[in-house]
């Protein structure tokens, strides 16, 4: 929407149309949830034939965007090449000359459209992955931050209040999230903001993402 992506020609116009849904979450490991993101995405796809929003109807194409890397990530290029839905990337280049900080991450093969950033343009790239829908699912530092902009997004009205997935056990995305927003509670620094709670749904199977999209999107 930003900047682009290089996208193959003949899938141009499918980008521009494209409802966009995204994958975080870490590099390191697949969350499990592979079969289950496999339901969900089949899920939203069929929706379209029953649904009349204007993010999804009959003639919407879709797009899944990640940041590229193994883990999680791929597993999201991969379900979305496999389902027909137009694999993209905002890749990261982090080599730092002679001081690696961070594991090598190496990007996947999956992706079908893209957009690489030098290290010092990191903020850019997160701020241009302008996913309608998110998805999380386990990550470390980097899905914290993709997180706290997802929350900020919706707190300042750049984008919509639409839902956002928590792919994972109570008990893990308690301890991320919970302890942060009861502390900005009790300071009175989330004033008028306590309805962002409300975006987020903690599921552990497809069958309640698909209920909260099938409500969501029938109104």
């Amino acid at each position: 929407y930003d900047s682009g992506l290089f996208v193959p020609l003949n899938q141009v116009e499918t980008f521009l149309k494209s409802t966009v849904f995204g994958i975080y979450g870490s590099n390191l490991l697949e969350g499990g949830f592979e079969e289950e993101l496999r339901k969900l995405l089949s899920a939203i796809l069929n929706m379209r034939s029953e649904m009349n929003h204007k993010m999804l109807h009959k003639d919407t194409p879709l797009s899944l965007i990640t940041g590229c890397c193994p883990g999680v990530m791929e597993v999201g290029n991969r379900l979305a090449k496999e389902l027909g839905i137009l694999s993209c990337a905002n890749i990261v280049d982090f080599r730092v000359k002679n001081n690696p900080v961070v594991n090598e991450q190496l990007s996947n093969s999956y992706v079908e459209a893209k957009m690489t950033y030098r290290l010092d343009k990191l903020v850019e790239r997160q701020a241009e992955f302008n996913l309608d829908y998110p998805i999380f699912l386990a990550g470390g530092i980097g899905t914290d931050f993709e997180f706290c902009l997802e929350e900020v997004r919706r707190k300042v009205g750049a984008t919509d209040a639409t839902p956002i997935i928590l792919f994972g056990e109570n008990e893990y995305w308690t301890q991320k999230i919970t302890s942060r927003f009861q502390c900005n509670l009790k300071t009175g620094t989330i004033k008028g903001s306590e309805w962002l709670s409300n975006c987020f749904y903690c599921i552990q199977h497809a069958e309640q993402g698909i209920k909260i999209y099938r409500d969501y999107f029938s109104g």
